[in-house]
C-alpha cells in the first residue's frame, strides 16, 4: 500500500553556502519520517543533486524536478521505503502521484520485474516494444544512432523515470536505443492496461501529460545546447552533473570514473578526439583530473565558469 503524502518541508536551497549546500539537504532529509517531502527551489538543472542522493541514499529517496521555465526549478525529494512493493513503488513515479489508489493497484498486478546487465540492450530505435517501463534501480542511456555510424546521448534515465513513452502512447516504435549503463531493474507495465488507466483515471493521464511536458523541456535544451554551445562548454556541463557541491577539487561522484571518452563524447554531442581535447582544456585549467584519460576528480566552481561563459573559446 503507497505510503501517505504528507505536507512538504520547503527550504530555499539557494542561500546554502556551495561548501556544504548538499550535506545540509542530505541531514535534513535523513530527518524526515517515511513519507516525509523536501521541497527545494533552484536556478538550474539539478542532476548533480539527484546523482548525489543516488550515491549515498539509494532506494530511499523518490525525486520529482520540475523544469518551470527562466532559470526556475521545483524539487521534490520524498523519502521512502527501498524495500516497498511494485504498487508503492508506482505511487512514487511521477505521473502516479495523484492516481487512484485501485488504479495503480491494477498496473501494479500485470507488472513484471526484469534485471538488466551493464551495457545490455533494452529496446531497440524503431523497436515495437509492447511495455512502458519504470527504471526501479541502476542507470539507462537513451542514444541515437546517425547515418554515418555516430553515437548521440540523449540523456540518462534513473530510478523512477519511464521508458518508451512515445511509443507506449502513439502506437509507432521506440524513438531512441536504450541501453544499461549500469546493472539495473526496470519494472514492465504491458501497453494496453496503462491506456486502459489512463481512459479511466483523469489524474493519471495528466500525470503523463506533465511527465511528457517535462521531457519536452529536456529535449529543447539539449537541442538548444547542440546549437549553441560549442563542445567546451557542452563536456563541462554534462561533467556538471557528476561534480558534488564543494568547493575546489573533489573526488566526482558515483559513475564517473566508469565513463570514457567516447561516453562523454556521444553525451556531450560530439566525437571522442574533440571531447578528448576538450577534456585536456579542463585539465589544463585546474577543472578536472584525469587518469589515463578517466575524470577523477572535478572542480565545480571552475567547471560551472566553462559550462555558463558563453565567451569560452572553442576547442
Amino acid at each position: 500500500m503507497a505510503t501517505p503524502r504528507v505536507p512538504a518541508i520547503t527550504i530555499d536551497s539557494r542561500t546554502l553556502p556551495t561548501h556544504n549546500r548538499n550535506i545540509f539537504i542530505l541531514d535534513a532529509f535523513d530527518k524526515l519520517q517515511l513519507g516525509g517531502i523536501l521541497e527545494l527551489p533552484e536556478e538550474s538543472d539539478p542532476r548533480a543533486l539527484r546523482n548525489e542522493f543516488l550515491q549515498h541514499r539509494p532506494g530511499r529517496f523518490s525525486w520529482d524536478a520540475r523544469n518551470l521555465g527562466s532559470g526556475r526549478w521545483t524539487i521534490r525529494i520524498e523519502r521512502i521505503d527501498d524495500q516497498a512493493d511494485v504498487a508503492t513503488f508506482l505511487s512514487h513515479c511521477t505521473p502516479f502521484a495523484n492516481a487512484r489508489a485501485a488504479t495503480v493497484r491494477a498496473l501494479a498486478a500485470t507488472a513484471t520485474e526484469r534485471q538488466y546487465r551493464q551495457n545490455e540492450s533494452v529496446f531497440d530505435e524503431g523497436e515495437m516494444w509492447p511495455y512502458l517501463a519504470f527504471v526501479r534501480t541502476g542507470k539507462v542511456v537513451l542514444t541515437l544512432l546517425s547515418p554515418d555510424g555516430k553515437t548521440h546521448s540523449l540523456g540518462e534515465r534513473l530510478a523512477h523515470d519511464p521508458l518508451n513513452e512515445t511509443g507506449s502512447f502513439d502506437g509507432g516504435g521506440a524513438t531512441t536505443r536504450a541501453e544499461a549503463l549500469t546493472d539495473c531493474s526496470l519494472v514492465l507495465l504491458p501497453q494496453d492496461p496503462v491506456l486502459h488507466a489512463c481512459r479511466n483515471d483523469p489524474e493519471l493521464a495528466i500525470g503523463f501529460l506533465t511527465d511528457a511536458s517535462q521531457a519536452r523541456r529536456r529535449s529543447i535544451d539539449t537541442i538548444a545546447d547542440l546549437a549553441f554551445a560549442h563542445v567546451l562548454q557542452r563536456v563541462a556541463k554534462f561533467l556538471l552533473s557528476y561534480a558534488p557541491a564543494t568547493t575546489g577539487m573533489a573526488r566526482g561522484l558515483s559513475g564517473i570514473e566508469d565513463l570514457a571518452q567516447s561516453q562523454i563524447a556521444a553525451a556531450a554531442g560530439t566525437v571522442r578526439d574533440m571531447a578528448a581535447r576538450a577534456l585536456t582544456r579542463l585539465k589544463n585549467a585546474g577543472a578536472v583530473e584525469l587518469d589515463r584519460g578517466r575524470v577523477r576528480a572535478l572542480d565545480r566552481v571552475r567547471l560551472e565558469a566553462f559550462a555558463y561563459n558563453v565567451q569560452a573559446p572553442p576547442v
